[in-house]
């Protein structure tokens, strides 16, 4: 668990303690699929399939290591019968909705939503984000860190950065917090001059908008919306990835040069869309080399 992040540990010690409570004083030698299930199936009647399967696989790598370090010789879950986990469908925001919230909010947080919505970047990458990740003369963002709980800097998720472009309308309202400030500095701050924090400004900001406006979600739904938003444009597999947090991270010194056409091109169009009174029928669009099948997104890739 000390080598897991933050929010993993809290989630695995909420798991070991239902399964201690479940299990009670049973030596280990003990515990066998004929207990496990009988557990499982107890959890059926008050606790959701996401829930039973992910205390299951907490559960897995407790036993694998106890068996690794020779507690134990045999497999307690070989053979458990798991209840089937039906992936229900995520919230996504539309452009249209995308404007709407953007209008109803206050200085910065219209401007964070305007990035999430056209980038597709996290809620702690946002936090992470720093002056000196802005490019304002190429119009180009590098996001390299993330923010935990207590704001405290990690690496992106999968550990990459990742380099794509802005359009012109969002590096001009990013220029507004850019602008003759420290690289140093985070780029967005709270009303007390501190980095924001996940939960915090998502909670606080989003959230009384989202219930003012009748939306269902959260800041994930931009997320999934930038990436119904790629698919509709027929964006290139390799520009999704890269604006998505699939691919390869590219080096920061010669990030002006790893931003291609295409790039710049979804980001022009990602930014005209996002434009109030912008029209669907208005959006430029891509060369046909660059088109292909969309696929649906999928956050385990994330």
């Amino acid at each position: 668990m000390p080598n897991h992040e933050d929010s993993t540990q809290r989630s695995e010690k909420s798991d070991i303690k239902a399964w201690t409570d479940a299990i009670g004083a049973v030596l280990v030698k003990d515990i066998d699929c004929e207990l496990i299930q009988a557990v499982v199936t107890g959890w059926k009647k008050s606790r959701s399939v996401k829930t039973i399967r992910n205390r299951v696989a907490t559960f897995r790598l407790i036993w694998d290591k106890a068996k690794a370090w020779r507690y134990v010789a045999h497999t307690a879950y070989e053979g458990l019968d798991l209840p089937d986990y039906v992936r229900e469908e995520q919230p996504s925001f539309t452009a249209d909705e995308v404007k709407r919230i953007i209008a109803a909010s206050k200085a910065p947080y219209d401007t964070i939503w305007r990035l999430v919505a056209e980038t597709g970047i996290r809620r702690g990458e946002v936090c992470g984000l720093n002056v000196g990740d802005v490019d304002l003369a190429n119009h180009v963002i590098t996001v390299k860190r993330s923010v935990s709980k207590k704001r405290k800097l990690k690496s992106p998720k999968n550990g990459k950065a990742r380099v794509f472009a802005l359009s012109p309308q969002l590096a001009d309202k990013l220029g507004r917090y850019a602008g003759g400030r420290s690289a140093e500095e985070p780029l967005f701050l709270s009303k007390q001059g501190k980095r924001l924090e996940p939960d915090n400004f998502v909670k606080r900001h989003l959230k009384p908008i989202l219930k003012r406006l009748g939306l269902e979600g959260a800041a994930h739904a931009f997320r999934h919306g930038n990436a119904t938003l790629l698919d509709s444009l027929r964006v290139s597999m390799k520009v999704r990835q890269d604006r998505l947090g699939h691919a390869d991270p590219k080096t920061t010194m010669l990030y002006t040069h790893s931003v291609s056409a295409d790039d710049v091109s979804t980001a022009e169009q990602l930014g005209a869309l996002l434009e109030p009174g912008f029209l669907s029928q208005d959006c430029p669009k891509l060369p046909p080399e660059t088109k292909m099948a969309p696929e649906p997104y999928s956050e385990a890739a994330a």
